[in-house]
């Protein structure tokens, strides 16, 4: 996927005039403070001061703009101004993955705004604000005191969040208090990511699942709730690009009410869910790798046969497994397939060491793959 911003030409630039000004403003307001009200009557000290502070305004860098005309980056010091441009990439980035995955987010009629701070000692953290025009338009900002130490989580989650709430302003006309929980908003970046965050979030999904931690519906959405993160991704795909919530009406819906436990648990169904979430296990995530809990499910389906249907159905199986995975599994695949041919041709006695043998090689296999979680198809061993 390209995740270059693609150009656009704005159809208003009135938003994007008043957001500049409103911006400028807000820098003047923050360097002169009271000072820039009483210069007339300053001492020459004071004027001095005023003077000082309208260079350090005019030695701002002006807001950076995206291609598309979505966001605004702009710094509160000059020596920040180099961070501008990763941050409005970072910020893009989050923006595009949301978008391709769920529904178009983000608009260049309302941009969103990203600060920039001043702050060196600041603890790590980003603040959100509506900064509101007399002619009552309003624009998102988030601030972030620091950069350089920000949580990127939560800064992905901060453009998330910022960009729902603009998707709420545009079906509802208002920005509304609306509140996600947090796990939400997490699990909607993460499914957003891509299919190699998807594959080890699903191993270790599974391997909570082995232990008996099962992400049922009422433990996701219950009051008490301690949802993991692997769980929440898969439920938050589940909801949003499959069944029930399959319409686009119904998933901006979904995204721009109100949320409620109450109301999604005497909606969803458990075993739609629980039908769904089974269903993964035979998604290949990652085409031309093997994971762990691949290997392990695949080793389960092997049998010992009791008749020569049974093990020309292993047979097939075997041979449909092999393809586009890596040579190691290939290979042991290969010795499972001359064990259950020889089934074929002499029995159950001709089939006993070419299983153990088989057996053997996926013992160690499988003691790799716990170790690494997948193959590549690169890998050799």
């Amino acid at each position: 996927m390209n995740l270059s911003p693609r150009p656009r030409i704005c159809r208003s630039i009135r938003p994007m005039c008043r957001f500049g000004f409103a911006l400028l403003c807000l820098q003047t307001w923050a360097i002169f403070g009271a000072e820039a009200a009483d210069v007339s009557r300053s001492s020459p000290a004071q004027t001095s001061g005023a003077e000082t502070a309208r260079a350090r305004l005019k030695a701002l860098p002006p807001p950076l703009q995206s291609a598309s005309g979505k966001l605004f980056v702009s710094a509160q010091s000059a020596e920040r101004a180099a961070l501008r441009w990763p941050i409005m990439r970072f910020a893009e980035t989050v923006a595009d993955h949301l978008s391709d995955t769920f529904l178009p987010l983000g608009s260049a009629t309302s941009p969103l705004a990203i600060e920039i701070g001043a702050a060196t000692n600041a603890v790590s953290g980003i603040e959100r604000r509506i900064f509101s025009t007399g002619d009552g338009f309003a624009q998102l900002v988030i601030r972030i005191p620091n950069p350089e130490s920000v949580d990127l989580d939560v800064l992905r989650e901060a453009v998330a969040e910022a960009l729902l709430r603009e998707k709420t302003r545009e079906h509802t006309g208002s920005y509304a208090a609306y509140s996600w929980p947090k796990w939400w908003l997490r699990a909607l970046v993460d499914a957003s990511k891509g299919n190699v965050w998807k594959a080890e979030s699903f191993e270790r999904l599974q391997a909570e699942i082995r232990q008996g931690s099962t992400p049922t519906l009422a433990r996701l959405l219950g009051n008490d709730a301690q949802v993991s993160r692997e769980a929440a991704m898969f439920f938050a795909l589940w909801l949003l690009e499959n069944a029930p919530y399959q319409r686009p009406e119904q998933r901006i819906a979904l995204l721009t009410t109100p949320w409620s436990n109450t109301k999604l648990l005497e909606t969803l169904d458990e075993s739609a869910w629980q039908t769904w979430l089974k269903a993964q296990e035979s998604v290949i995530f990652l085409p031309g790798t093997l994971t762990y809990s691949q290997f392990l499910r695949w080793k389960e389906s092997l049998i010992v046969p009791q008749t020569n249907a049974e093990a020309l159905k292993q047979t097939q199986a075997i041979s449909r497994a092999m393809i586009g995975r890596p040579r190691p599994f290939c290979d042991l695949c290969d010795l499972y397939f001359r064990a259950y041919t020889a089934y074929l041709n002499g029995g159950i006695e001709a089939y006993r060491p070419l299983r153990r043998e088989a057996d053997e090689a996926a013992a160690f296999l499988e003691q790799h793959l716990e170790r690494t979680g997948r193959l590549t198809i690169e890998e050799t061993l």
